[in-house]
């Protein structure tokens, strides 16, 4: 257990030094990079409200992914179901009018978590019903959802009356302004009281403790209730669970649409927050970067909040090196990367010598 434990710390460490060979490559000191990265990520309050926004929706990811993985799913189709959800929440936004916010912000909220859900029902019926395997389908529905996404925004729910862009003579292509009574609060005003300053323009709001909270519920559904009892034995040996009289079709099915609904939340903060519109150009990327941090994170729901964290920390330490140490971004998306390959291999490799050590203390006994 210790030793499945470090597998993260090893592929952090280990990633810490390829990506310390590619500064020596293009000429930079790694001690002075790294030191320019948490001086700029630490010693800067706009960089730690960046950082606790960032953080927000992988936090959502990567519980999607995970309760997913813990079914024995991989949810690749997450990028699609938050995108569908935002879209839901963001109609929710604008097209309902005459709420108080105490309604109007949980309604947006609910239709984000509806519409993951609902896209999320298709690969899970053919998962469940037809044996289609669910990487293939929710990478499918990934492009309808972005393709069908476009089209809402584009055509059906554009906002038509905006006025031309000054020196550009066209309107941006995208959805009416949401109404205010569905924006999520910012924290800042929580975080005053702990003695933490943010700026005004930065975005840290209430989706965060939300998301905290999801992990810890997260958390007690898998470990502590019935129905996660049933999710891990499925996810680790369906033919034993299915023989214990566990119904393995019915809870891959609800674990499915439930990582569905998490995934629904993953660009609420961005849309209800930040932009209070979506466009074309709305943020992309979170439901593939959610797989790595269910996998830095172990699956387990106190590893994602780290990992998304973590995540969170590097982005905005990229910026931070290209503007001061003059470090290409490049090579931080390098170090994600490795460090995403890097779990993988550890992990594997401490699994087998666990197993090793297992059997070898079998043998004695």
């Amino acid at each position: 257990m210790i030793l499945e434990a470090t597998s993260p710390l090893i592929a952090v460490v280990f990633s810490v030094l390829v990506g310390s060979l590619l500064m020596v490559l293009v000429g930079k000191s790694p001690v002075q990079v790294f030191g320019v990265m948490f001086r700029f990520c630490l010693g800067r309050a706009d960089s730690f409200g960046t950082i606790l926004f960032k953080a927000t929706p992988l936090i959502f990811s990567g519980l999607a992914v995970g309760l997913a993985l813990r079914a024995g799913i991989l949810n690749i189709g997450v990028e699609g179901q938050y995108l569908t959800g935002a879209i839901l929440a963001a109609w929710v936004g604008f097209g309902v009018k005459g709420l108080p916010g105490f309604v109007h912000l949980p309604l947006a909220v609910a239709a984000g978590m509806v519409g993951g859900a609902l896209w999320s029902l298709v690969p899970a019926l053919l998962k469940v019903r037809r044996g289609a395997h669910e990487v293939i389908s929710t990478i499918m529905m990934n492009y309808i959802a972005q393709h069908l996404v476009h089209y809402l925004i584009a055509d059906v729910f554009m906002d038509k009356m905006q006025m031309p862009i000054p020196g550009l003579g066209s309107a941006r292509v995208r959805t009416p302004l949401i109404a205010k009574t569905a924006m999520i609060p910012k924290v800042h005003g929580l975080l005053a009281l702990l003695g933490i300053a943010l700026p005004k323009h930065t975005y840290a709001n209430w989706l965060l403790p939300f998301g905290v909270a999801l992990a810890v519920a997260t958390y007690y559904l898998v470990w502590k209730t019935p129905f996660g009892y049933e999710v891990r034995s499925v996810g680790h040996n369906p033919g034993a669970a299915e023989a214990s009289g566990i119904r393995v079709a019915e809870t891959r099915l609800k674990a499915f649409v439930l990582s569905g609904t998490i995934a629904g939340l993953v660009g609420l903060s961005d849309l209800l927050c930040y932009f209070g519109y979506m466009d074309v150009d709305f943020p992309k990327g979170y439901g593939f970067t959610g797989v790595a941090v269910a996998l830095l994170g172990r699956n387990s729901a106190a590893g994602i909040v780290a990992a998304a964290f973590l995540f969170a920390f590097l982005d905005r330490g990229a910026e931070g090196i290209q503007a001061l140490a003059s470090v290409p971004m490049d090579v931080i998306v390098i170090l994600q990367g490795v460090m995403i390959l890097s779990i993988v291999v550890a992990a594997e490799v401490v699994g087998r010598y666990a197993r090793n050590l297992q059997r070898k203390e079998a043998a004695r006994g």
